[in-house]
């Protein structure tokens, strides 16, 4: 249940690694690594996990995940057709850094100190605002076509407007202490991908328990161990994230078809969790306020 290791290598000229990612779907599993990343989404749309956080994403996003933090973007299963038959694609561009940047570069620098506060920030993974994405998005294209010194500027001006934003949103709760062990990798993405593909459908405890080879007890012991949530919240803010989605994906669907196809067996039931996830605001409300 535990995210797995993944290790990047850097070339000799920078300590950054600059990579543009174009897929039919985003299908990297569950992992960490030391680096910084900083991740812009240029098309595709899904669910995103950083710790223990959940929410959807789309186009125009920018995250900022710290060293170790686990993350995860996915695509929605029921997006996989739209996806390949109309020619969208899931596209990204990621800034990755080491570890140890600040030495590497200079060392106990007073006037470094804004940008060892943001990395401090990132721990928890930092989601910025659209107005931030809008001003980033042409400095991270920049950096994936330059080299040597230039790309050394480029990564610096970018840094230097990070420091700048206020508006952003910390993702995962204070506090929050990944389990770094790539043991249980494998069943924490059968676990994911056991939830996409049959989210119309009851899943249950039991269910989730022999995927482990656990009783139900340890089961949830383990998941809320590792991922710092009880298995049913985690699956009611996945539903209610992919919900979301579809509420402002297409306004020609009906409620009581966005519940079912969300895994909701009652519109009463995917009423009273929608306002427990969403601060009060009905499903209608919710739309309402994004349209504004």
């Amino acid at each position: 249940m535990k995210a797995s290791f993944y290790k990047i290598i850097f070339d000799k000229e920078t300590p950054f690694r600059c990579t543009y990612i174009d897929k039919p779907k985003f299908d990297h599993p569950w992992h960490f690594h030391p680096e910084f990343e900083l991740t812009l989404i240029l098309e595709s749309e899904g669910i995103r996990y950083i710790g223990d956080h959940i929410s959807g994403f789309k186009a125009g996003d920018l995250i900022l995940v710290g060293s170790n933090l686990p993350h995860l973007w996915m695509n929605n299963e029921n997006e996989k057709d739209h996806l390949d038959n109309n020619g969208n694609r899931s596209r990204r561009i990621t800034l990755q850094f080491p570890l140890n940047f600040m030495d590497i570069i200079f060392k106990d620098a007073e006037e470094l100190e804004p940008l060892a506060q943001l990395f401090k920030l990132a721990e928890r993974g930092i989601s910025f605002s659209n107005k931030t994405s809008i001003e980033i998005a042409p400095l991270l294209l920049d950096i994936n076509k330059r080299k040597g010194l230039r790309k050394w500027v480029a990564v610096f001006n970018l840094l230097f407007q990070l420091t700048e934003a206020k508006d952003y949103t910390l993702l995962a709760s204070n506090g929050y202490t990944p389990q770094l062990n790539t043991k249980d990798s494998d069943l924490m993405n059968r676990i994911f991908d056991h939830i996409r593909n049959n989210l119309e459908n009851k899943i249950s405890l039991q269910d989730m328990a022999d995927m482990a080879c656990l009783t139900k007890p340890s089961f949830c012991r383990l998941f809320k161990q590792k991922t710092g949530k009880s298995f049913f919240v985690f699956l009611n803010e996945y539903r209610i994230n992919n919900a979301k989605r579809m509420l402002l994906e297409d306004k020609r669907l009906s409620i009581s078809h966005i519940a079912h196809k969300s895994g909701f067996p009652s519109i009463q039931h995917f009423n009273s969790k929608f306002k427990e996830l969403n601060n009060g605001l009905t499903p209608s409300q919710y739309t309402k306020n994004k349209a504004i």
